[in-house]
């Protein structure tokens, strides 16, 4: 559990020293989604070179799959609709209070969900799953 909190405050630290990197990471990803394309580490740096963005941003995902991990969790529980291209395996990381993290470190969220799971409840919803 103690590594899985370090993992979720790295990728809060880096959110919050890079705003703008996170905005254009999420902008690919909601593209990427609308395009009905699956939202995979390697997908987002093919993506950024097509649209001229710095790639050195979606290299550093390709080699932290931690990083992506937690980053992705994140998005999703912003926009759980996120959840039609992204697919995610249980891990350590789902144990965290990912939004409390969120607000300890980078501040007031956008979250409409606490967690990956209640943004599935959500997105299951949504969908007319459920």
């Amino acid at each position: 559990m103690a590594r899985a909190a370090q993992i979720v405050a790295k990728a809060c630290h880096w959110v919050r020293r890079n705003p703008g990197k996170w905005e254009s990471l999420k902008a690919i990803c909601r593209r990427l989604a609308l395009e009905g394309e699956l939202v995979q580490r390697g997908s987002i740096y093919e993506r950024a070179r097509q649209y001229g963005l710095d790639v050195r941003l979606c290299s550093q995902f390709r080699r932290d799959h931690n990083l992506w991990s937690v980053l992705t969790r994140f998005m999703a529980m912003e926009r759980p609709s996120l959840l039609s291209a992204i697919s995610f395996r249980v891990t350590p990381v789902d144990a965290v209070d990912l939004a409390a993290y969120w607000r300890d470190i980078v501040g007031p969220d956008e979250f409409v969900a606490s967690s990956l799971e209640e943004a599935r409840g959500i997105w299951d919803v949504q969908r007319g799953a459920r």
